[in-house]
């Protein structure tokens, strides 16, 4: 009984903790060694605002279809929808403007 009341505790404290590890959603914009994603969904707010984060890209960031096709920077495009692990877990708050978060890994979806 103590096991099963310890793991509900890790279990809730891990939900609460408003860190992800990853996002998806769609490039917004793209620059140099940079792609903007929506990531309103993790912004707690009440406000109709959406929300942007330019995830870095570095020489390390792994870019690669749904197949698991090696991509590079050059073969993105705005409008494609995209899952980026980050590199550490991140934590978004209300009133974060322009966060910039470093990619581990970009997978790009069938359009």
């Amino acid at each position: 009984m103590k096991k099963l009341i310890f793991i509900f505790s890790i279990i809730f404290i891990t939900a609460c903790s408003n860190e992800s590890h990853s996002i998806y959603g769609e490039i917004s914009s793209i620059e140099e060694g940079s792609i903007n994603v929506g990531c309103s969904d993790l912004v707690s707010s009440k406000d109709d605002i959406g929300y942007s984060c330019t995830i870095k890209i570095t020489n390390e960031t792994l870019i690669k279809t749904q197949a698991g096709e090696v991509l590079t920077f050059d073969e993105l495009n705005i409008n494609n929808i995209v899952s980026v692990y980050f590199k550490e877990p991140i934590s978004l708050s209300t009133g974060t403007e322009g966060p910039t978060f470093e990619a581990k890994e970009i997978t790009v979806f069938e359009n």
